[in-house]
């Protein structure tokens, strides 16, 4: 019985200790406020090779300060530019209503942000982890996906930009 306890308590402690390394806050989405060129690689899955074509991003604040407004800007293809918001929970465990497993601090200074969902790609059931790094001259969001009865992660699309001056 004591031993039933002591190891309830100590994943107690675990998952606590893990919940409150990975909060974010909106301080971590300020940084990248501004206008950004770079571009989008991601897997065209007909012909299972990468696609790389040029993306520019104008980044504003939100309704408030827990959110963001991206806007894609595709240069070759205009007819597919679009908006989307990133937007943290109050509490700072999730981005865009998908649990941050994890937040480290970067040596050049950038943030990175893992987060982590069940969800579908190309009509198959998967888990997908996104990757953020945020920094002052770099943005990249990164999106894997994990089929299930796998154990390999496939890098599905990369944002990747650097802030224009």
């Amino acid at each position: 019985m004591n031993m039933k306890l002591i190891i309830t308590n100590l994943l107690v402690l675990l998952s606590l200790g893990a919940y409150t390394q990975t909060g974010i806050t909106p301080e971590d989405l300020k940084i990248i406020i501004g206008n950004w060129e770079g571009s989008i690689t991601y897997l065209d899955y007909q012909t299972n090779r990468p696609f790389t074509m040029p993306a520019n991003l104008i980044v504003n604040q939100g309704k408030d300060k827990n959110s963001l407004t991206l806007s894609h800007i595709y240069p070759n293809e205009p007819k597919a530019n679009n908006s989307e918001k990133i937007k943290i929970s109050r509490n700072g465990s999730l981005l865009n209503k998908n649990l941050v497993t994890s937040r480290k601090k970067l040596k050049n200074e950038s943030i990175q942000i893992q987060t982590m969902h069940q969800g579908k790609d190309d009509d198959k059931t998967a888990r997908i982890r996104y990757t953020y790094i945020l920094g002052n001259a770099l943005f990249l969001i990164r999106k894997e996906v994990q089929f299930n009865q796998t154990d390999d992660w496939i890098k599905r699309s990369e944002y990747s930009y650097t802030k224009k001056k």
